[in-house]
């Protein structure tokens, strides 16, 4: 299999696609789709991220990421590179970059340089990860997900079910609300 077929398939995901953070048989399972280039999933982040941390932390919680792309070349580019860093276990670290460096939506951003330059950031400096960026080596696996992804989640990012219910989008960005529903 080479770099550009489009049957390529990055490891450290699950079978849908998606990236686990915290421990698979926490008591609380959230699944959590994002774009990266989405300024409400950074807010979200910026409300949230603390709470998700420290509930990941304790073990309560796992939360499985599933990232869209749906906002432009620049959401491609960024998802290939947070599937390269799921192989090698730095996925939510690269994640958090990207949301605390998100450029404005439209603008170009999220560069083959920025990324790169994220990257080293958070530890990914190896050859691996170079070359991916740089060639885009899970952009079809990435396009892919996004059309199923819409299937799921035709509403847009942030959107998260928390063991198996849907939690309203008003939900999300109401901090008490939302660790009241985190702790139930």
């Amino acid at each position: 299999m080479n770099d550009s077929d489009p049957l390529m398939t990055p490891s450290g995901h699950t079978l849908e696609g998606g990236v686990l953070v915290g421990e698979a048989f926490a008591s609380k399972r959230m699944i959590l789709f994002e774009d990266p280039q989405c300024p409400y999933c950074r807010e979200f982040e910026q409300i949230n991220g603390p709470l998700i941390t420290a509930a990941l932390d304790a073990g309560d919680l796992a939360v499985e990421y599933r990232m869209r792309c749906f906002l432009g070349p620049e959401s491609v580019r960024a998802d290939n590179a947070l599937a390269l860093a799921a192989e090698v276990g730095r996925f939510d670290e690269l994640r958090r970059a990207l949301f605390a460096a998100q450029p404005p939506e439209g603008t170009g951003g999220f560069t083959t340089e920025d990324l790169l330059n994220l990257g080293a950031q958070v530890g990914l400096t190896g050859s691996d990860f170079d070359s991916g960026v740089r060639q885009a080596k899970y952009e079809d696996w990435v396009l892919r997900r996004e059309l199923l992804y819409q299937a799921e989640d035709p509403q847009g990012t942030p959107a998260a079910w928390l063991n198996g219910n849907a939690i309203e989008s008003r939900v999300l960005f109401d901090p008490l609300e939302f660790r009241n529903r985190l702790r139930t």
